[in-house]
């Protein structure tokens, strides 16, 4: 008969055919859990006792947020405190072991400017952590505000005038991610409000996210307000509950988490930033007419935003205002038709229930 290949003998034949002592095997006889004391019979029943154990996922903390997968930038002075580490028996820094997170504040404290590898690990995970050091030099944050306010605060946003932006402060160089995060703001109102030849309207949110990711360490008034205006953009109420330091967006905000329509307060000159034409419009036009106007009104003032201003978010939030109103007239059928048209979206889905 023909045949493939050959027969192969394992290991365990060789050990049976040289013979063994009565009574013994060569395989294990109990199975020792590897996380607590308990020992079972087989691999199958240990493994199914394994699950029961929760697997401790070694965390790090910087200023009480939890770090993930993205680096850690630091642009103030550190202190002992500011890093805390859960769940981890192992710390390097740039491949040297570490004690303790202490240890690892202290090493960094000396450094005003650099790259640094954190490994990070317990018995089970081992995680990776790029930490870049650039402590902000606060006088050049002031001037980078200063120039910010200076060339932006008539709402033009020509690419001219962000030209002149970054020029007057590419000498700031503690600040680069600063100025970074502040143009990828603008870029994305240009590209929201067509402005732009390069970035297209379908885009304007990753410019956005560019821009979060770059000033998110920072807690300036000036990255405050950006922030705020991004999430507003994007109906990220929850996460706008402190003062925005522009009043007309903090008590609009406050009107889309639910709340009642207060009165205006006198802005500000320094409350002043760029915004694209939807939020503008809602601030600026739709707002403060809300009390005295009908839903008939409040409709029309809508129409007079080009539809092509305005994303999927911005509509919701137009739907919601004409949902208040004729919840505020007891305009039953009008409650009833954009309650139907915001009854899939997970923002205002819940305050529509409310009511």
């Amino acid at each position: 008969m023909p045949t493939l290949g050959w027969i192969q003998e394992t290991g365990l034949d060789r050990f049976w055919e040289r013979g063994s002592e009565p009574g013994t095997s060569p395989l294990p006889t109990s199975y020792a859990c590897r996380f607590c004391n308990q020992v079972f019979e087989s691999i199958a029943a240990r493994e199914q006792h394994e699950l029961e154990h929760p697997l401790l996922n070694p965390t790090m903390f910087y200023r009480d947020r939890e770090l993930g997968a993205t680096g850690l930038l630091i642009n103030t002075p550190i202190q002992l405190g500011d890093i805390e580490a859960r769940n981890v028996s192992r710390i390097e820094l740039n491949g040297q072991s570490l004690g303790s997170v202490t240890e690892l504040t202290q090493a960094l404290q000396p450094a005003s400017k650099g790259l640094f590898s954190v490994t990070y690990a317990n018995g089970a995970l081992e995680k990776n952590l790029k930490i870049e050091v650039c402590i902000a030099d606060p006088r050049q944050v002031a001037e980078v505000d200063q120039v910010f306010r200076t060339q932006f605060s008539t709402g033009s946003i020509a690419d001219p005038l962000i030209e002149v932006f970054t020029a007057s402060v590419k000498h700031c160089h503690t600040v680069s991610r600063y100025v970074d995060g502040l143009v990828r703001y603008l870029h994305g109102l240009k590209a929201k409000d067509h402005l732009s030849d390069i970035t297209t309207f379908e885009d304007f949110d990753k410019r956005f996210n560019q821009s979060l990711d770059s000033l998110r360490d920072y807690t300036t008034p000036l990255a405050a307000a950006v922030r705020a205006v991004i999430r507003f953009n994007r109906n990220d109420f929850s996460l706008l509950q402190r003062a925005s330091g522009l009043p007309d967006l903090d008590r609009t905000i406050a009107f889309f988490c639910g709340d009642d329509l207060v009165s205006r307060k006198l802005t500000s000159p320094d409350a002043q930033l760029p915004v694209d034409q939807t939020c503008e419009f809602i601030l600026t036009n739709l707002i403060p007419a809300f009390s005295d106007s009908t839903l008939e009104d409040i409709e029309e003032r809508i129409t007079w935003l080009p539809a092509k201003y305005r994303s999927l978010q911005d509509t919701s939030k137009l739907n919601y205002l004409c949902f208040r109103k004729a919840v505020a007239v007891e305009d039953m059928a009008g409650v009833e038709k954009y309650r139907k048209k915001l009854r899939h979206d997970d923002v205002f889905n819940t305050l529509i229930r409310e009511t």
